[in-house]
């Protein structure tokens, strides 16, 4: 494929085109508002120069060769959202199955493909592979003797789980988005499907706001559980899937039965902003020039959150 495509998008442009500025100069290239998450510096920016890197979803082949499977397959998505968004949410439309299916999948890879996503998989395979290299280090300067209670003791502890050679721990440290991309969709889109999809509609002038991590997964309830479990997970019954759909939409999987199209209350706007941009890596996204306050407001820990419980039981 040459050098073509070599710059990639990990939010696409044609999802960002719905932010651009519809206050701005006719002369001038559209172009979204950029805060830093800190929101202490903004500028103007078009929707494709921002969130970019180069060959991000390329795959090397053995020949020296740049395979984009990936990259195409993303923009397939990304057209068929860009179509949903103007055919049916943009008129308050049902969705076909099949759209359905493209809209959890487009959600599922939105959440997995960005930057922070796969320096945060990088992270954690690259402690896998400094143990894998420490114990191959171990292994290559070992007696015989010790070579073979080191075999006894791995046959002991294989189960039928999956199991990855050092090789294939290197590559997934190094590519996690080329090596996972494809068996995260697998396990992920199955269960969106089966979840509640409302899309909260607003007519506020700011609307919804996105990011560099357009896709969030929250758990309201997760505060009440030990802080090792309150990473969000989907099998809970309270998490919730968030993602603008565009400045006037946004969408929330849920298992509490929310569905169809709703009206976004002022609280519920706000809330959502709050939460998109904390959640945000480094920037987010608005529609015009304005900061609101309550997107930066830290609340408390609520007196039924597990360490004030916990902290009141050994005080009595």
């Amino acid at each position: 494929m040459g050098k073509s495509h070599k710059k990639q998008h990990y939010v696409p442009a044609s999802y960002l085109k719905a932010w651009c500025d519809p206050d701005r100069p006719a002369t001038h290239e559209p172009y979204v508002w950029v805060f830093e998450r800190d929101g202490t510096s903004r500028h103007r920016r078009a929707p494709h120069k921002l969130f970019t890197e180069t060959d991000m979803y390329t795959i090397e082949t053995a020949d020296g060769g740049r395979d984009l499977c990936i990259e195409a397959t993303l923009s397939m998505l990304e057209d068929r959202f860009t179509r949903m968004r103007i055919s049916k949410f943009n008129h308050k439309r049902p969705l076909t199955p099949e759209e359905h299916v493209y809209l959890c999948t487009f959600v599922a890879a939105a959440q997995f493909r960005t930057a922070a996503s796969r320096n945060h998989h990088a992270s954690q395979w690259q402690n896998v592979l400094k143990i894998a290299d420490d114990l191959a280090a171990k292994v290559k300067s070992a007696t015989a003797e010790q070579r073979e209670s080191m075999a006894r003791i791995s046959e002991l502890s294989s189960g039928e789980g999956q199991s990855f050679t050092h090789e294939q721990v290197r590559e997934l440290a190094a590519k996690p988005l080329q090596k996972m991309m494809a068996p995260v969709l697998r396990t992920t889109v199955p269960i969106l499907l089966r979840m509640d999809l409302a899309i909260y509609s607003t007519s506020d002038e700011t609307g919804f706001i996105t990011s560099d991590r357009p896709c969030t997964w929250f758990d309201p309830e997760a505060y009440k559980m030990p802080p090792f479990f309150r990473s969000p997970a989907l099998g809970s019954e309270t998490i919730e899937v968030t993602m603008p759909i565009s400045p006037q939409q946004c969408l929330c999987l849920n298992w509490q039965g929310y569905a169809g199209y709703l009206d976004a209350s002022k609280l519920l706007l706000d809330e959502f902003n709050r939460r998109h941009r904390f959640h945000c890596k480094n920037q987010y996204v608005v529609r015009n020039d304005l900061k609101n306050d309550y997107w930066f407001y830290e609340q408390e820990i609520p007196d039924d959150a597990r360490e004030k419980r916990h902290t009141g039981a050994s005080a009595k």
